[in-house]
């Protein structure tokens, strides 16, 4: 009986551990870990809504004293004005901004009550760092003291008026009170209305730059389009209108504080980009930029008081190569636009009329098309038209580069001419004259346009790609496809296609 009992007795307590275990995970399993109580201590809560004015005032001489004031709206929102010693009426101020700043600094929650005994010299609170008096729309007043940082600058010593306690708060409270007017300015600091515009300049000194375009607005949708008048006669491009943007509805990183013998070091004793945009009223916005400084650029506007910097992503466009802002074509026609083309080369010549309305494409069936009184309505098995290659080739002529002076002498004949009469019966006249083996300069109306083209523009031969054609093999490519048509209905042979440009120059021409 003994070994029998002996046996039990491990038995039954591993009975009781097993049991043990279960109740104790089941325990476990059903109690919650206790929740850790929040120890930010609430010393004083002005509910921003509440709050019709902030001052924040500084025991450093520099410092500016900051005010912003609220007026309640009828729908009960707020309305914030900046009333601070460095306002400038010149700017806007960001409501965001000032709202912001309210909110942060009209409560209090402390990490820790350091002192009760009144000892403000131990933390800078004798003469506060900072002095934020709060007002509120019924009358009541609270005013709240920031001393030193803490050794480790998380924090800063704080004390409300009308008490000795001494608390440590978020350092973010100090960071935000040494806030100027400056750094509650809106963002975006020009917003100019397109539609009054009249004429956009802008000088670059890296290359000499000097654009001036006059604005117009697209009926259609309301876009600005710039018309370039000096030093050339072009529409503008898209990437010139895309940079005006930028600078008309212009945003900034940050205003800064840019002494006067600090300007050569931010490139702006001598801006390197300027543009001048003058209204219809005769107003005029004068904007500087310097270079490109470590992805940001310094600015000023004139007339406004503080300097800027602007990041490389919120301003693009600024080095843009000169022939990049202009239109790719010496000129750019739609057919429904078009009385007459007139060309000659060589000793040939061709008349090209359209009648083209302005919803209809050159080869739609009540489109009229002539080349020489000859119907000029031919297409490929594909559908291409003929009339419609030799027209792109015209109206499409690229512009190969800028060149200031001109090398034609005053007896040179043109390689080349081309007379464009608009339905308004307006004559425009281009000249081409050789520049060197494969390119021409322009002349426009007698007058050098500034620029060239390669040979390619006026003669290459596209053989079977008929969208790759200069003027003049665009010219007889129609002819042959008028002369050899079936039906209307003519392709090019597989074989055809030589560039011609190496028979362009005339011994005639300078």
């Amino acid at each position: 009986m003994k070994s029998v009992k002996n046996l039990l007795i491990p038995f039954v307590l591993m009975i009781l551990l097993l049991i043990g275990s279960i109740v104790f995970f089941i325990y476990k399993k059903n109690t919650k870990p206790a929740e850790t109580e929040d120890t930010l201590i609430d010393v004083l809560y002005v509910d921003n809504n509440t709050v019709k004015s902030i001052t924040t005032q500084s025991s450093n001489a520099d410092f500016k004293t900051v005010k912003i004031t609220a007026s309640q709206n009828t729908d009960g929102s707020l309305l914030y004005a900046y009333e601070g010693d460095d306002l400038d009426d010149t700017l806007s101020y960001s409501q965001e901004d000032m709202s912001s700043y309210v909110a942060l600094l009209s409560s209090y929650s402390c990490e820790a009550l350091i002192s009760s005994e009144g000892n403000f010299a131990e933390y800078g609170l004798d003469n506060p760092v900072y002095t934020i008096t709060l007002e509120t729309f019924d009358g009541s007043k609270s005013v709240v003291y920031l001393g030193n940082k803490t050794p480790d600058s998380s924090y800063c010593y704080m004390r409300v008026d009308g008490s000795n306690d001494v608390y440590t708060v978020a350092v973010a409270k100090m960071i935000k009170a040494e806030y100027q007017g400056i750094d509650l300015l809106e963002s975006q600091i020009l917003d100019v209305d397109y539609s009054k515009i009249d004429t956009v300049e802008f000088d670059r000194t890296t290359d000499g730059l000097n654009i001036e375009a006059t604005c117009e607005i697209y009926e259609e949708t309301g876009d600005p389009q710039y018309f370039i008048h000096k030093p050339f006669n072009i529409q503008a491009s898209a990437y010139f209108e895309n940079l005006v943007e930028y600078v008309c509805t212009l945003e900034i990183t940050s205003f800064m504080d840019i002494s006067d013998d600090q300007l050569s070091q931010y490139g702006l004793d001598k801006p390197t980009f300027h543009f001048c945009i003058t209204m219809d009223s005769g107003e005029k916005k004068d904007i500087y930029f310097s270079s490109d400084l470590g992805g940001y650029y310094y600015g000023y506007i004139a007339g406004m008081k503080n300097y800027f910097m602007v990041s490389d992503q919120q301003i693009k466009g600024l080095e843009t190569p000169a022939l990049t802002l202009l239109n790719s074509y010496i000129s750019y026609y739609s057919a429904c636009d078009i009385s007459s083309i007139k060309g000659t080369y060589n000793g040939d010549s061709f008349d090209f009329e359209l009648n083209v309305n302005d919803t209809a494409a050159i080869s739609d069936d009540d489109s009229t098309v002539t080349i020489n009184g000859r119907n000029a309505k031919i297409f490929n098995s594909d559908d291409r038209s003929y009339c419609a290659m030799l027209f792109e080739s015209l109206v499409c002529i690229e512009i190969g580069g800028i060149e200031s002076e001109s090398s034609v002498s005053p007896d040179a004949i043109p390689v080349m001419t081309l007379t464009f009469v608009t339905n308004d019966y307006e004559t425009t006249e281009y000249d081409f004259y050789q520049r060197d083996t494969d390119s021409y300069y322009v002349y426009v109306n007698g007058e050098y346009s500034q620029f060239y083209v390669y040979s390619r523009e006026l003669f290459n031969d596209g053989g079977s790609d008929t969208y790759s054609y200069g003027v003049w093999p665009a010219y007889s490519m129609l002819l042959t496809a008028i002369d050899n048509s079936i039906d209307g209905i003519y392709d090019i042979p597989s074989d055809s296609g030589t560039d011609t440009t190496e028979n362009t120059t005339e011994s005639n021409v300078a």
